[in-house]
């Protein structure tokens, strides 16, 4: 399985080791089980992802629009998802007071664009994970009998790896691969040197400091948790 976020060589070298091949122990083939393992870790413990092969998607999130401007017609719409950035909006079902018109895949819809919202029904600020309606229906809660007025299914992650996240990874697989055998690391701590389950926790320890850094943190919005009945009403003058 293909690795994202480091390779093994990047491993071998923080190692100080030979590059991993078929004929080595590890395996390189070993090694990269262990990384994609990292991976998914990675993904869980920031739930988020970090490379647009591990892009991950969310399957009808409800969401719940804020009336933040009024219009000659009507208010507009914004809603929060809650993994950001968006990679892509697959569906947008929205309640018109009798059914779930899904606003992406019907020819009465449009999408704007960032830089052109209005020529469009909807648009989306992919960056910071709002959704957006040209017209809020007036229904869009009160009728629904999910008490939901809308859903989306969408992709999120980021697209190109920070060097943290990288790091992190090097950091948990080496843990696994010392944790597993003798590289033969001497790392000063004493006339011994340390253990390998020492330079293990050592590892997973960074590995966490850089995970808990408030660059990767934030990707989730606690108010758009909040499901149910319940409308935003703030208008904007």
């Amino acid at each position: 399985m293909a690795t994202h976020y480091c390779d093994d060589n990047d491993v071998a070298r923080f190692l100080q080791v030979p590059n991993y091949t078929s004929s080595t122990f590890p395996l390189d083939s070993t090694v990269e089980d262990f990384i994609n393992m990292s991976e998914q870790y990675i993904d869980e413990y920031t739930n988020h992802t970090w490379h647009s092969g591990r892009y991950k998607t969310v399957t009808k999130e409800p969401l719940q629009f804020q009336k933040y401007r009024v219009t000659s017609v009507g208010w507009r719409g914004r809603a929060q998802v809650v993994h950001y950035p968006v990679a892509s909006l697959t569906t947008l079902h929205v309640w018109d007071g009798s059914q779930y018109v899904d606003y992406v895949a019907s020819s009465d819809y449009t999408a704007g664009s960032f830089t052109d919202p209005l020529s469009g029904d909807y648009w989306t600020d992919t960056t910071n994970g709002y959704i957006y309606l040209k017209t809020l229906p007036v229904v869009t809660s009160g009728s629904a009998p999910s008490g939901i007025g809308a859903y989306a299914t969408y992709t999120y992650g980021t697209a190109s790896t920070p060097q943290t996240v990288k790091k992190a990874a090097m950091l948990l697989t080496a843990a696994d691969i010392v944790s597993n055998s003798d590289v033969s690391l001497t790392v000063g701590e004493g006339p011994s040197g340390m253990s390998n389950e020492t330079k293990a926790e050592r590892f997973r320890a960074e590995a966490h400091t850089l995970l808990d850094s408030p660059q990767l943190s934030g990707r989730t919005i606690p108010i758009s948790r909040h499901k149910g009945s319940v409308q935003w009403l703030s208008a904007t003058p």
